[in-house]
Protein backbone atom coordinates (compact mmCIF):
# COMPACT_ATOMS: atom_id res chain seq x y z
CA UNK A 1 0.00 0.00 0.00
CA UNK A 2 2.90 2.35 0.75
CA UNK A 3 4.31 1.83 -2.75
CA UNK A 4 0.88 2.45 -4.26
CA UNK A 5 0.56 5.78 -2.42
CA UNK A 6 4.06 6.74 -3.52
CA UNK A 7 3.22 6.05 -7.18
CA UNK A 8 -0.03 8.03 -6.88
CA UNK A 9 1.83 11.04 -5.45
CA UNK A 10 4.46 10.84 -8.18
CA UNK A 11 1.77 10.75 -10.87
CA UNK A 12 0.06 13.81 -9.34
CA UNK A 13 3.40 15.61 -9.13
CA UNK A 14 4.24 14.83 -12.77
CA UNK A 15 0.81 16.07 -13.84
CA UNK A 16 1.48 19.41 -12.13
CA UNK A 17 4.93 19.63 -13.73
CA UNK A 18 3.45 18.81 -17.16
CA UNK A 19 0.88 21.60 -16.73
CA UNK A 20 3.62 24.07 -15.81
CA UNK A 21 5.75 23.00 -18.80
CA UNK A 22 2.78 23.44 -21.15
CA UNK A 23 2.18 26.95 -19.80
CA UNK A 24 5.88 27.84 -20.21
CA UNK A 25 5.86 26.37 -23.72
CA UNK A 26 2.83 28.46 -24.63
CA UNK A 27 4.49 31.63 -23.31
CA UNK A 28 7.74 30.85 -25.17
CA UNK A 29 5.86 30.14 -28.43
CA UNK A 30 3.91 33.37 -28.08
CA UNK A 31 7.10 35.35 -27.44
CA UNK A 32 8.84 33.74 -30.41
CA UNK A 33 6.03 34.64 -32.82
CA UNK A 34 5.80 38.15 -31.35
CA UNK A 35 9.51 38.69 -31.97
CA UNK A 36 9.31 37.14 -35.42
CA UNK A 37 6.53 39.57 -36.37
CA UNK A 38 8.31 42.51 -34.74
CA UNK A 39 11.72 41.69 -36.26
CA UNK A 40 12.99 44.54 -38.34
CA UNK A 41 14.65 43.85 -41.66
CA UNK A 42 17.74 45.87 -42.47
CA UNK A 43 18.52 44.17 -45.78
CA UNK A 44 17.35 47.09 -47.89
CA UNK A 45 19.12 49.68 -45.72
CA UNK A 46 22.36 47.67 -45.60
CA UNK A 47 22.11 47.23 -49.37
CA UNK A 48 22.06 51.01 -49.81
CA UNK A 49 24.90 51.36 -47.31
CA UNK A 50 26.91 48.78 -49.24
CA UNK A 51 26.43 50.99 -52.28
CA UNK A 52 28.17 53.82 -50.44
CA UNK A 53 31.01 51.49 -49.46
CA UNK A 54 31.51 50.53 -53.10
CA UNK A 55 31.82 54.19 -54.05
CA UNK A 56 34.63 54.88 -51.60
CA UNK A 57 38.12 53.81 -52.68
CA UNK A 58 40.33 53.21 -49.63
CA UNK A 59 43.43 52.11 -51.53
CA UNK A 60 46.46 53.47 -49.71
CA UNK A 61 44.44 54.80 -46.80
CA UNK A 62 45.92 53.81 -43.43
CA UNK A 63 43.13 53.46 -40.91
CA UNK A 64 42.91 51.64 -37.57
CA UNK A 65 39.53 50.06 -38.40
CA UNK A 66 40.65 48.77 -41.78
CA UNK A 67 44.01 47.13 -41.13
CA UNK A 68 45.34 44.17 -39.18
CA UNK A 69 47.81 44.68 -36.34
CA UNK A 70 49.66 42.66 -33.71
CA UNK A 71 47.20 43.68 -30.98
CA UNK A 72 45.11 40.97 -29.26
CA UNK A 73 41.80 39.82 -30.70
CA UNK A 74 38.51 40.47 -28.93
CA UNK A 75 35.62 38.01 -29.21
CA UNK A 76 32.09 39.26 -28.66
CA UNK A 77 29.87 36.50 -27.24
CA UNK A 78 26.09 36.80 -27.47
CA UNK A 79 24.54 34.55 -24.79
CA UNK A 80 21.09 34.24 -23.23
CA UNK A 81 19.81 34.81 -19.71
CA UNK A 82 16.47 33.05 -20.19
CA UNK A 83 16.01 29.57 -18.71
CA UNK A 84 16.57 26.15 -20.28
CA UNK A 85 19.33 27.38 -22.63
CA UNK A 86 22.47 25.98 -21.01
CA UNK A 87 23.38 24.03 -24.16
CA UNK A 88 23.10 27.14 -26.35
CA UNK A 89 25.28 29.24 -24.02
CA UNK A 90 27.90 26.50 -23.62
CA UNK A 91 28.06 26.07 -27.42
CA UNK A 92 28.68 29.80 -27.91
CA UNK A 93 31.34 29.92 -25.18
CA UNK A 94 33.14 26.78 -26.39
CA UNK A 95 33.21 28.05 -29.98
CA UNK A 96 34.75 31.32 -28.79
CA UNK A 97 37.33 29.54 -26.60
CA UNK A 98 38.35 27.32 -29.52
CA UNK A 99 39.12 30.40 -31.62
CA UNK A 100 40.85 32.44 -28.91
CA UNK A 101 44.55 32.61 -28.11
CA UNK A 102 45.93 33.14 -24.61
CA UNK A 103 46.13 36.94 -25.01
CA UNK A 104 42.69 37.47 -26.52
CA UNK A 105 39.92 39.21 -24.59
CA UNK A 106 36.18 38.58 -24.38
CA UNK A 107 33.17 40.85 -24.37
CA UNK A 108 30.22 38.85 -23.07
CA UNK A 109 26.57 39.82 -23.47
CA UNK A 110 24.46 38.00 -20.87
CA UNK A 111 25.03 36.96 -17.25
CA UNK A 112 25.01 33.22 -17.98
CA UNK A 113 27.74 33.52 -20.61
CA UNK A 114 29.70 35.76 -18.24
CA UNK A 115 29.52 33.07 -15.56
CA UNK A 116 30.95 30.46 -17.94
CA UNK A 117 33.81 32.73 -19.06
CA UNK A 118 34.52 33.75 -15.47
CA UNK A 119 35.10 30.10 -14.59
CA UNK A 120 37.87 29.92 -17.23
CA UNK A 121 39.82 32.76 -15.62
CA UNK A 122 40.00 34.66 -18.92
CA UNK A 123 39.90 38.44 -19.15
CA UNK A 124 36.44 39.72 -20.06
CA UNK A 125 34.06 42.67 -20.08
CA UNK A 126 30.42 41.96 -19.27
CA UNK A 127 27.25 43.52 -20.68
CA UNK A 128 23.64 42.89 -19.67
CA UNK A 129 21.71 40.37 -21.74
CA UNK A 130 19.54 41.46 -24.66
CA UNK A 131 16.14 42.66 -23.47
CA UNK A 132 12.92 41.14 -24.84
CA UNK A 133 12.25 44.37 -26.74
CA UNK A 134 15.64 44.23 -28.55
CA UNK A 135 16.18 47.98 -28.49
CA UNK A 136 18.53 49.75 -30.91
CA UNK A 137 20.24 51.66 -28.09
CA UNK A 138 21.53 48.34 -26.70
CA UNK A 139 23.38 47.64 -29.95
CA UNK A 140 24.55 51.25 -30.15
CA UNK A 141 26.02 51.11 -26.63
CA UNK A 142 27.87 47.87 -27.37
CA UNK A 143 29.13 49.19 -30.71
CA UNK A 144 30.41 52.32 -28.98
CA UNK A 145 32.36 50.23 -26.46
CA UNK A 146 33.95 48.15 -29.24
CA UNK A 147 34.92 51.21 -31.28
CA UNK A 148 36.41 52.90 -28.20
CA UNK A 149 38.59 49.88 -27.48
CA UNK A 150 39.56 49.47 -31.12
CA UNK A 151 40.46 53.12 -31.67
CA UNK A 152 42.22 53.15 -28.30
CA UNK A 153 44.39 50.30 -29.61
CA UNK A 154 43.41 47.86 -26.84
CA UNK A 155 42.65 45.18 -29.41
CA UNK A 156 42.49 44.67 -33.16
CA UNK A 157 40.56 41.83 -34.82
CA UNK A 158 36.97 41.63 -33.55
CA UNK A 159 34.80 38.54 -34.03
CA UNK A 160 31.17 38.09 -32.99
CA UNK A 161 30.13 34.59 -31.84
CA UNK A 162 26.36 34.16 -31.61
CA UNK A 163 23.48 31.66 -32.04
CA UNK A 164 22.22 32.11 -35.59
CA UNK A 165 18.51 31.46 -36.15
CA UNK A 166 17.80 29.18 -39.11
CA UNK A 167 14.33 27.81 -38.45
CA UNK A 168 12.02 27.09 -35.54
CA UNK A 169 13.79 23.80 -34.86
CA UNK A 170 17.31 24.65 -36.08
CA UNK A 171 20.03 27.05 -34.96
CA UNK A 172 23.80 27.02 -35.13
CA UNK A 173 26.66 28.95 -33.57
CA UNK A 174 27.99 31.36 -36.14
CA UNK A 175 30.97 33.73 -36.24
CA UNK A 176 31.11 37.10 -37.94
CA UNK A 177 34.28 39.15 -38.44
CA UNK A 178 33.54 42.74 -37.52
CA UNK A 179 37.02 44.27 -37.72
CA UNK A 180 39.24 44.90 -39.56
CA UNK A 181 36.72 45.74 -42.25
CA UNK A 182 38.60 46.85 -45.33
CA UNK A 183 36.58 44.21 -47.18
CA UNK A 184 33.62 46.62 -47.08
CA UNK A 185 35.24 49.20 -49.32
CA UNK A 186 36.21 49.41 -52.94
CA UNK A 187 39.91 49.21 -53.71
CA UNK A 188 41.57 50.15 -56.96
CA UNK A 189 45.17 49.58 -57.99
CA UNK A 190 44.95 52.76 -60.06
CA UNK A 191 44.11 54.97 -57.07
CA UNK A 192 47.06 56.86 -55.62
CA UNK A 193 47.83 58.48 -52.28
CA UNK A 194 46.93 61.94 -53.44
CA UNK A 195 44.15 63.65 -51.50
CA UNK A 196 43.78 61.11 -48.68
CA UNK A 197 42.99 63.79 -46.11
CA UNK A 198 41.53 66.33 -48.54
CA UNK A 199 38.40 66.54 -50.63
CA UNK A 200 38.65 63.75 -53.20
CA UNK A 201 37.02 63.27 -56.56
CA UNK A 202 36.76 59.53 -57.14
CA UNK A 203 35.26 59.00 -60.54
CA UNK A 204 32.88 61.96 -60.25
CA UNK A 205 32.14 61.44 -56.53
CA UNK A 206 33.31 64.22 -54.25
CA UNK A 207 34.25 63.06 -50.75
CA UNK A 208 34.46 65.73 -48.07
CA UNK A 209 35.56 66.99 -45.61
CA UNK A 210 38.11 64.12 -45.62
CA UNK A 211 38.24 60.46 -46.62
CA UNK A 212 39.09 59.37 -43.06
CA UNK A 213 36.03 61.14 -41.66
CA UNK A 214 33.75 59.60 -44.28
CA UNK A 215 35.12 56.12 -43.59
CA UNK A 216 34.66 56.65 -39.82
CA UNK A 217 31.05 57.74 -40.25
CA UNK A 218 30.10 54.89 -42.61
CA UNK A 219 31.67 52.28 -40.34
CA UNK A 220 29.89 53.64 -37.25
CA UNK A 221 26.53 53.35 -39.02
CA UNK A 222 27.38 49.87 -40.31
CA UNK A 223 28.52 48.39 -36.98
CA UNK A 224 25.38 49.61 -35.18
CA UNK A 225 23.07 47.91 -37.65
CA UNK A 226 25.15 44.72 -37.92
CA UNK A 227 25.09 44.24 -34.13
CA UNK A 228 21.40 45.18 -33.97
CA UNK A 229 20.57 42.58 -36.63
CA UNK A 230 22.61 39.92 -34.80
CA UNK A 231 20.71 40.76 -31.60
CA UNK A 232 17.45 39.95 -33.39
CA UNK A 233 18.83 36.69 -34.81
CA UNK A 234 20.12 35.64 -31.39
CA UNK A 235 16.84 36.44 -29.66
CA UNK A 236 14.83 34.41 -32.16
CA UNK A 237 17.23 31.49 -31.73
CA UNK A 238 16.87 31.75 -27.93
CA UNK A 239 13.07 31.54 -27.87
CA UNK A 240 12.85 28.88 -30.56
CA UNK A 241 15.38 26.77 -28.64
CA UNK A 242 13.44 27.28 -25.42
CA UNK A 243 10.23 26.06 -27.08
CA UNK A 244 11.98 22.96 -28.45
CA UNK A 245 13.59 22.23 -25.09
CA UNK A 246 10.24 22.49 -23.31
CA UNK A 247 8.66 20.29 -25.96
CA UNK A 248 11.34 17.69 -25.26
CA UNK A 249 10.70 17.96 -21.52
CA UNK A 250 6.96 17.58 -22.10
CA UNK A 251 7.56 14.43 -24.17
CA UNK A 252 9.88 13.01 -21.47
CA UNK A 253 7.22 13.63 -18.78
CA UNK A 254 4.59 11.86 -20.91
CA UNK A 255 6.84 8.85 -21.39
CA UNK A 256 7.62 8.76 -17.69
CA UNK A 257 3.91 8.92 -16.84
CA UNK A 258 3.15 6.00 -19.17
CA UNK A 259 5.60 3.84 -17.24
CA UNK A 260 4.28 5.06 -13.87
CA UNK A 261 0.66 4.42 -14.86
CA UNK A 262 1.57 0.94 -16.03
CA UNK A 263 3.29 0.27 -12.68
CA UNK A 264 0.38 1.85 -10.79
CA UNK A 265 -2.35 -0.25 -12.42
CA UNK A 266 -0.28 -3.42 -12.26
CA UNK A 267 0.21 -2.82 -8.53
CA UNK A 268 -3.53 -2.16 -8.08
CA UNK A 269 -4.29 -5.48 -9.76
CA UNK A 270 -1.74 -7.23 -7.58
CA UNK A 271 -3.24 -5.69 -4.43
CA UNK A 272 -6.77 -6.60 -5.60
CA UNK A 273 -5.76 -10.18 -6.38
CA UNK A 274 -4.08 -10.48 -3.00
CA UNK A 275 -7.17 -9.14 -1.20
CA UNK A 276 -9.47 -11.49 -3.10
CA UNK A 277 -7.26 -14.48 -2.28
CA UNK A 278 -7.17 -13.48 1.37
CA UNK A 279 -10.99 -13.12 1.49
CA UNK A 280 -11.58 -16.53 -0.10
CA UNK A 281 -8.97 -18.09 2.18
CA UNK A 282 -10.69 -16.56 5.23
CA UNK A 283 -14.13 -17.79 4.06
CA UNK A 284 -12.78 -21.25 3.43
CA UNK A 285 -11.24 -21.35 6.89
CA UNK A 286 -14.53 -20.20 8.47
CA UNK A 287 -16.51 -22.87 6.57
CA UNK A 288 -14.13 -25.59 7.70
CA UNK A 289 -14.32 -24.36 11.29
CA UNK A 290 -18.16 -24.43 11.24
CA UNK A 291 -18.24 -27.97 9.80
CA UNK A 292 -15.85 -29.21 12.47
Amino acid sequence: MFKLNKLRKELDFNKDIADIINVLKGVASSEFYRLQNAKKSFDEFLGYLQGFFRMVDTTGLQHTLLDESSLPQVLLLITSDIGFLGKLNVSVVNTALDQASADDEFIVVGKQGTRYIEETGRKYTSFDGITDEVEYKEAESLAGHILKGFLGKKFCRTTIVYPHFISFAVWKVQTYQLFPCRFLFKESAESGQEGKERNIDQGGIIIEPALTNVVDHLIRIWINYIIYGIFWESKLAEWATRVMHLEGSSHAIKQRNKKLRSQYFRLIHEVSDKNIREIFAARLTMQRSSVA
